[in-house]
């Protein structure tokens, strides 16, 4: 028996298509209705048109669009299983899907390599988002503190960069002649003490009298 044999049934497609599947809104940029046209033109091997059927809503909206790939009755006897297939947004995906119906399918061709990435399954969870770590109040307060005064910094250095180069376009300012040292002032002897020299000159006047009295 070959490949999807007349006598049996081929392969068959669920294409959801209801609130985010198929909208713009939920995934812009594509053509909706040119994509369902395209899967809905896929024949298998011997030639038959393969049955698209569409869903409003398959479970798994964050992984839109998506599409089932249903194995054909030979297929399915080999082992094969649905294959659910998420966000089919692009076209060399559908040609993807094109191929490997032709090729027999679930059960009876490997996955294309193209489409590994974007199986999935009816039970597939929304990635939760990672939330943020909650600080306390004083924590943000240093955090605050932290940036303010890097701010102040910044500014102050901006601040000092701007007056220096407008110093640098101006004349600089002469500098003005500096004073004659003043010659230093002998010491004055203190209140009460007689300098040495004194005495001896005032000794000298005495002798000096006492001699002329004698003559």
């Amino acid at each position: 028996m070959g490949v999807n044999a007349v006598d049996g049934r081929p392969c068959q497609l669920t294409v959801c298509r209801g609130c985010c599947c198929g909208t713009k809104k939920k995934v812009p940029g594509v053509d909706h209705k040119a994509q369902l046209a395209r899967l809905s033109a896929i024949d298998d091997h011997s030639g038959r048109p393969v049955p698209v059927r569409t869903s409003k809503c398959l479970g798994i909206c964050f992984q839109a669009n998506v599409v089932v790939v249903q194995p054909s009755q030979e297929g399915r006897v080999a082992g094969g299983r649905p294959v659910w297939l998420g966000q089919v947004t692009e076209d060399k995906l559908v040609e993807a899907i094109d191929d490997w119906i032709f090729e027999g399918g679930p059960g009876l061709s490997p996955l294309p390599a193209v489409l590994a990435d974007h199986v999935t399954s009816k039970d597939a969870k929304k990635p939760k988002k990672r939330k943020k770590p909650k600080h306390s109040k004083s924590a943000k307060k240093e955090r605050r503190k932290e940036r303010e005064k890097a701010e102040r910094k910044a500014a102050k250095a901006a601040r000092k960069a701007a007056e220096k180069a407008a110093g640098a376009g101006s004349d600089p300012k002469p500098e003005k002649p500096k004073k004659a040292d003043k010659p230093e002032k002998a010491d004055k002897p203190e209140k009460g003490k007689k300098s040495k020299k004194g005495k001896k000159s005032k000794k000298g006047k005495k002798k000096a009298d006492a001699s002329g009295k004698k003559k």
